[in-house]
């Protein structure tokens, strides 16, 4: 039976492909949020006001400096880019933490992607980060906004990216990039699925 408890957030239909989109909505809802952080924080209230969920799941690409193609992280900070990621800028976010995270793995989300054209400045405040993209930090946030609004418990939350660049500047063949890492985008979604549901002893 179709649970409508979990909800899966992944950017666009294409880094998962229709096919596997179909998988995934047997067993939980699933959402394009659209890229980019004001759209993926607007899609994210919606989804909330429209569900209730215990459990969030946020899924998809990301580039890396220093992670190799395919590599599938469970980011634990979770940090806003651009202008906000500089310590010693007015502009300063703290990062949010998420608990279901691995320990030490970190992430920031820009409203740009990160490239051969990207400022020195920039990337040095970025490098020290596990991976980049562009909804994650907003998706946080909207949830937590949205429980800070409601005076409910906010639902769980889960990060799953998987390396799609090098943050190099060949983000021009994403395209075919993100096909070769649907069957990874479907595996690590269906696997952390079944570490959730999975009875407790």
């Amino acid at each position: 039976m179709k649970s409508n408890k979990t909800l899966i957030l992944v950017a666009l239909e294409a880094e998962l492909g229709a096919e596997n989109v179909a998988i995934l909505s047997k067993q939980c809802d699933v959402r394009m949020t659209g890229m980019g952080k004001l759209l993926s924080f607007e899609a994210t209230l919606t989804a909330l006001q429209e569900g209730d969920y215990d459990t969030i799941i946020n899924i998809g690409t990301c580039g890396s400096f220093r992670h190799p193609f395919a590599t599938v992280l469970r980011p634990k900070c979770v940090a806003q880019g651009d202008v906000y990621i500089d310590p010693q800028s007015v502009f300063y976010s703290e990062p949010e933490i998420i608990e279901t995270g691995d320990e030490g793995c970190s992430i920031a989300s820009s409203d740009n992607f990160i490239g051969a054209d990207t400022s020195e400045s920039l990337r040095r405040l970025i490098e020290p980060y596990d991976c980049m993209d562009m909804e994650s930090y907003a998706i946080v946030r909207a949830i937590r906004f949205y429980a800070s609004q409601r005076g409910v418990a906010m639902p769980k939350i889960y990060m799953v990216k998987v390396v799609s660049d090098g943050c190099d500047g060949t983000v021009d063949d994403w395209q075919t990039r993100i096909e070769r890492l649907r069957p990874t985008l479907l595996a690590a979604a269906q696997e952390l699925l079944s570490e959730i549901n999975r009875p407790e002893r």
